[in-house]
């Protein structure tokens, strides 16, 4: 039996290799680009040690350490320091560090009193059972300065996200069924607390949960993984089918297989596909993507503000201008500068500012953004740009649809598997659980 992957990011390499190594079927990988591992990817310039895409991992997510243990990589793995548990909120001209314990945000000067006391009435509001809007769930139940200053900034920090489009249950699928169970957060965090299952909840657990991440950055594991695959970089242009097997049109060859994986972005699907089913080609086409421009910068540490020993920080969504995200990549995990170096990672654009990942003066931006809230005024000794017109996959409300026509056509074409991150979970883990998935299911 002779199985096609197509796509070389991580949801690819990792089906691929897992099914390399639990099956005797002959598998070739398909990837257009010269390097595999698209935005999971990571390079080494000046010293610098810059991921285009994600960081990490943490350490709660079974499937990645799993996969990781497969391929006996452990040695590979670092934890993120210390300083890594010090995040911080710039809201109103201030950085704010956020607690450990999320509860002691309601003793500061953070929140005004009169979002506390909105706060308070949270387990009086009656529970919306159907899904919604981020925005609207966050608003209902916790009101409009939570959003703001909270889950909003942590819907750009994942997602590159907008709360006004992206639905509950596709997104924070765990904080909508915890209203759905206990009517109301507040009462269902209160007993998951009790029964000693912190890490149901997604606040608690990301709190407790520790980042992982690789020596030589992410795509060194992508490196790894790939070893003995069987890799054909082309573009496929078109999907045939006769008799049950599969032919892949690519540009410069045709490539029979009795099954296909897909696990590239939907728009490329939507394309592949159009010829044997247009009405789920059209509905691929429903899924947006966030535009972002990942800018690093390397500055010498001495006289660095405080706050450049932490994670970093996201940003209240009234005080957005280009940025919404900053990240200190050398204090969050080490071999990624020099000691007497630092590391920053700017996020510019998301679906919220969609504008700012066109504009051309991207590091003058980047520049002006590290002034403004970080009070960083030293000059940068390194820069570096990755421009991804189409980043991160965008859960509208639409999206529970999305997934029903995709089970729907693979259930119409036997042998044909849909993976990726444009459908359930967009980190590290999600991508490597759905490979896990799509194995268990060939097997």
């Amino acid at each position: 039996m002779k199985i096609a992957v197509v796509g070389g990011g991580i949801s690819g390499i990792s089906i691929a290799a897992l099914l390399k190594k639990h099956t005797d079927y002959d598998v070739v990988l398909i990837e257009k680009s010269k390097n595999i591992g698209g935005k999971a990817s990571s390079i080494k310039e000046n010293g610098y040690l810059i991921e285009k895409g994600p960081n990490g991992f943490l350490d709660n997510k079974l499937e990645i350490k799993q996969l990781i243990e497969e391929f006996g990589f452990e040695n590979n793995v670092i934890e993120s320091n210390d300083a890594s548990r010090r995040r911080f909120i710039y809201s109103n001209a201030k950085l704010y560090e956020l607690p450990s314990n999320p509860t002691k945000l309601l003793l500061g000067d953070f929140f005004s009193t009169k979002a506390k006391l909105r706060i308070f009435k949270e387990p009086f509001i009656k529970p919306n059972f159907e899904d919604e809007t981020l925005e609207h769930f966050v608003i209902r139940r916790l009101g409009k300065e939570m959003l703001d200053k909270v889950i909003g900034p942590m819907a750009c920090g994942v997602y590159a996200g907008n709360p006004k489009n992206m639905s509950m249950d596709a997104t924070f699928k765990r904080i909508k069924e915890i209203e759905r169970q206990y009517g109301s957060l507040i009462k269902g965090l209160v007993k998951l607390m009790k029964q000693k299952k912190a890490t149901a909840s997604s606040t608690a657990g990301s709190f407790s949960a520790k980042l992982m991440s690789f020596k030589d950055g992410v795509g060194s594991f992508i490196e790894h993984l790939s070893k003995g695959i069987n890799t054909i970089h082309d573009e496929v242009l078109s999907l045939e089918k006769s008799n049950n097997r599969y032919t892949l049109i690519l540009k410069n060859e045709t490539i029979c297989a009795d099954s296909v994986i897909f696990a590239i972005p939907s728009y490329a699907l939507s394309s592949i596909i159009k010829n044997i089913d247009e009405e789920f080609s059209e509905k691929l086409r429903e899924i947006g993507y966030a535009p972002l421009n990942v800018v690093s910068l390397g500055f010498d540490k001495k006289d660095m503000p405080n706050v450049t020993n932490s994670f970093g920080y996201l940003f209240n969504l009234n005080d957005i201008e280009d940025t919404i995200g900053v990240l200190f990549d050398s204090s969050i995990f080490n071999f990624r500068a020099d000691k007497d170096k630092l590391l920053v990672r700017l996020m510019i654009g998301g679906a919220m500012k969609q504008e700012s990942a066109k504009k051309k003066n991207i590091i003058e931006i980047a520049i002006k953004e590290l002034q403004r809230s970080a009070k960083i005024y030293q000059p940068f000794n390194f820069s570096h740009i990755e421009k991804h017109q189409k980043a991160i996959p965008q859960y509208g409300l639409n999206h529970k649809q999305i997934l029903k026509e995709k089970d729907d056509f693979e259930a119409n074409h036997k042998g044909i598997f849909i993976t990726g991150n444009a459908f359930n979970g967009v980190s590290l883990n999600d991508c490597v659980k759905s490979s896990y998935e799509v194995l268990f299911k060939i097997k």
